[in-house]
């Protein structure tokens, strides 16, 4: 689900220690720490920016507001945080990780430098997670200049690989996002009116959830009455009685994500809209069976479509990923490669149609695999949501 970005993280930013402990990290720690003696890593890096911070939360909590920070983690000893913002902010960033050593820099090689000097450490492997790929190259040179005696080698897929699986305490993260978002959907459902505009309803939504702590928040709309057009953000438009309204949310509630989906109708739907959505509802239900424990293919069903273009179309929005720090984690259902599924994941599953040839309806909802199937991280709505108008 990419959207704009705003340069500023202005949501609400604190650490609910009773949501998720210091001891859940600590865990987190030992499982990297053991990652990294088996491949003779003496240094881990882990880099997170106001966009991008999933790997960096995983190891630390900690969410940049702007610009970015690097999780300085050694093999023994405890790990350090150096953040680029000025020094004043460093009491604030204190706040948001277990990482008791914050060092507030205008480049992160003095920061790196100075914790590693305090830790008398001279790594000889150092291990990089998320670093060339975000860091700006100025701050690169910095870092690779300081780091120039080490061997440099990328463990992102390997940190990727222990977010897989989401602890109880994340799984219950998951669930509040999730709760939360429901909630604003039933803003939308209770305050859309015909002639009101698109964005005047966005706000109200939004609101609903800054107002329950969310830390960043993105809105998708699709109508009916321009099939060609598909998701995009609101815009200055009045609704119309009697189309379809697919509206796509998502929020980060302490730091994990989650992403919900819905078809409304203002006033009673056209014989049209019910058959695109009731195909969309058999393709979503084809989809949940799909998704069994240690299959890797989830998309067999898709050779069983007879039209291109609704074919086409589930493949441009995707049938659905992994959810949690990020918006879209592994495994990706649908592409080669995806992965297994594995108990404990948890997944955003997802049929949108939208175009002249496939009709218009959208279904995305949260599941958590077992492994006796899946269990709803939100109450199923599959039905089309009528509004009065």
């Amino acid at each position: 689900m990419e959207t704009l970005h705003t340069v500023l993280n202005r949501g609400c930013s604190i650490w609910d220690r009773e949501r998720v402990s210091e001891d859940e990290f600590r865990g987190r720690l030992g499982h990297v720490r053991r990652g990294m003696k088996e491949r003779d890593v003496d240094l881990l890096l882990v880099y997170g920016d106001s966009r991008r911070f999933g790997q960096l939360a995983f190891v630390s909590h900690f969410m940049p507001k702007n610009r970015g920070a690097l999780a300085v983690i050694p093999r023994q000893g405890e790990p350090a945080l150096v953040v680029q913002e000025p020094s004043r902010n460093n009491p604030f960033s204190k706040t948001l990780t277990w990482i008791d050593e914050v060092r507030s820099v205008g480049q992160f090689a003095q920061g790196l430098g100075d914790a590693l000097k305090a830790r008398e450490l001279k790594p000889k492997r150092v291990g990089l997670v998320s670093v060339q790929e975000q860091l700006n190259i100025r701050e690169w040179n910095g870092l690779a200049k300081l780091l120039d005696s080490a061997e440099l080698c990328d463990l992102s897929d390997f940190l990727a690989s222990l977010r897989l699986v989401k602890s109880p305490a994340e799984q219950n993260l998951l669930k509040e996002t999730n709760r939360i978002l429901e909630q604003a959907l039933a803003r939308f459902e209770k305050e859309a009116r015909v002639g009101q505009k698109e964005y005047e309803v966005m706000a109200l939504v939004e609101r609903e959830a800054r107002c329950q702590g969310v830390e960043d928040f993105r809105f998708l709309i699709a109508r009916s009455s321009e099939p060609e057009v598909g998701l995009r953000p609101a815009a200055p438009f009045p609704i119309r009685k009697g189309e379809a309204l697919l509206v796509a949310v998502a929020a980060s509630y302490q730091r994990y994500w989650a992403e919900l989906g819905r078809t409304f109708c203002l006033g009673s739907p056209s014989q049209e809209l019910v058959r695109s959505y009731n195909l969309a509802k058999g393709l979503f239900r084809k989809l949940v069976d799909s998704i069994k424990v240690g299959s890797s293919d989830t998309a067999k069903w898709l050779l069983e479509i007879p039209s291109p273009a609704v074919k086409m179309c589930l493949e441009s929005y995707g049938l659905g990923n992994g959810v949690g720090l990020e918006l879209d984690e592994a495994p990706f259902l649908g592409r080669e490669g995806a992965g297994k599924i594995q108990p404990g994941m948890v997944l955003t599953l997802r049929v949108c149609l939208a175009g002249k040839e496939c009709g218009s309806a959208l279904i995305s909802q949260p599941f958590l695999v077992q492994h006796d199937g899946l269990q709803p991280l939100a109450t199923p709505v599959e039905e089309l949501v009528l509004v009065e108008s």
